[in-house]
């Protein structure tokens, strides 16, 4: 791998060992600032120079370790980078990953909940994971016992596309007895983490791994949880992203829906079956969801495959309209946001979000923190 590979995988390393450090150095960075600015925010003057150099030399071993494994680390230099979890402002730095992030893994719903899900719990995960994917969607969760696990399979089952985030490294699953099933996933989707291969599954790295599950999705739906529930911190973090959060009622009393039903009083949206998620959600991401899933099975609904990403399928051929109106107006180096780009493009809003989202999926576009576009030039 190449030496900017190796400066990610370090420094990734400094804030994986030194807590804050992360947020400290995007927050030096400007919000709108290329990756490499990044880069040099987190190198310093103040930098222990024995410390970087360690940093250094653990990230070449980490680094041919991954090599080894058939493990990829992927940058936030790197096209592949979740176009979701770019726009936020505490992305992490890289992302190991077993299996292949895809283009339309932008279209991705979080399913989750508690771990000790009742039996009625777990079955409704799996039918609304099932459905969900069988609409096209990705079906993101934890790996965790009980309801993760449930969307996990459901997902699997339809044969749709997975992706498990976790609070360990990608050499130590956890739970241990969800190795197989990770493996199933990185097979149809991919297995994440944030952090370095032996990480072991500590406590404070579970919220950590909950903010990538709601910050990679459209949506958090909640099956169940109890008041204290892990699954409450991934929806407040939905929510805090300007995310949609869904939720499952329960029985008043029952102590696996005292969150599901804290979070309804507090505004999430029903969550009866994935009916209910398709039909809140935006219908431009319905509609593209559903292209992505007919040209899967063989159709193409309307789009067609441009570098494993789909385009909506003009009769000349290349871009729309639409997407040439959001382009012309679209810088390649600076952002912009998307109240300028409207006006810029003269789209209405509705218009103006789907040709967005069109654009994401095929990777002509990226969003930066703050909700700010550019189009995407030469890899940085």
């Amino acid at each position: 791998m190449s030496d900017p590979a190796q400066a990610w995988a370090a420094l990734n390393l400094r804030c994986t060992a030194q807590t804050g450090l992360r947020r400290r150095i995007i927050a030096r960075a400007a919000p709108d600032s290329d990756p490499s600015a990044i880069l040099r925010a987190g190198a310093g003057p103040a930098d222990d120079r024995r410390d970087e150099a360690r940093f250094e030399t653990e990230a070449r071993a980490e680094i041919e370790t991954a090599r080894r494994a058939g493990i990829e680390l992927i940058t936030l230099a790197d096209r592949r980078y979740p176009a979701l979890l770019r726009g936020t402002t505490d992305r992490p730095l890289l992302l190991y990953v077993r299996g292949a992030l895809q283009p339309e893994d932008v279209l991705a719903i979080a399913v989750v909940g508690s771990r000790r899900a009742t039996p009625q719990g777990i079955e409704l995960a799996e039918r609304i994971a099932a459905d969900l994917a069988a609409e096209g969607f990705v079906v993101v969760s934890g790996l965790a016992r009980g309801i993760d696990a449930a969307a996990h399979r459901g997902a699997l089952q339809a044969g749709g596309r997975t992706l498990a985030v976790l609070g360990s490294g990608l050499q130590n699953i956890y739970p241990v007895e969800h190795t197989r099933l990770a493996g199933k996933i990185a097979a149809q989707g991919a297995v994440i983490s944030e952090l370095p291969l032996a990480a072991a599954p500590l406590k404070r790295h579970f919220p950590e791994r909950n903010r990538l599950i709601a910050w990679l999705t459209w949506a958090t739906v909640v099956v169940e949880g109890t008041a204290d529930s892990g699954s409450l911190i991934t929806a407040d973090l939905a929510a805090a992203e300007g995310r949609t959060v869904f939720a499952v009622p329960g029985p008043v009393g029952e102590p696996q829906s005292e969150g599901t039903n804290a979070l309804l009083r507090q505004g999430a949206l029903v969550c009866r079956s994935a009916g209910d998620i398709i039909e809140d959600l935006a219908p431009q991401l319905v509609e593209a969801s559903r292209g992505l899933r007919a040209g899967a099975d063989g159709g193409d609904g309307g789009y067609e495959k441009v570098s494993g990403a789909a385009r909506r399928r003009t009769p000349g051929g290349g871009s729309t309209p639409d997407q040439r109106l959001v382009l012309q107006a679209m810088p390649a180096r600076r952002g912009i946001g998307i109240e300028e780009l409207g006006r810029a493009s003269g789209l209405d809003p509705g218009k103006l979000l789907a040709t967005l989202l069109e654009l994401e999926i095929a990777g002509r576009i990226r969003q930066l923190p703050g909700r700010r576009f550019v189009a995407v030039g030469d890899p940085i």
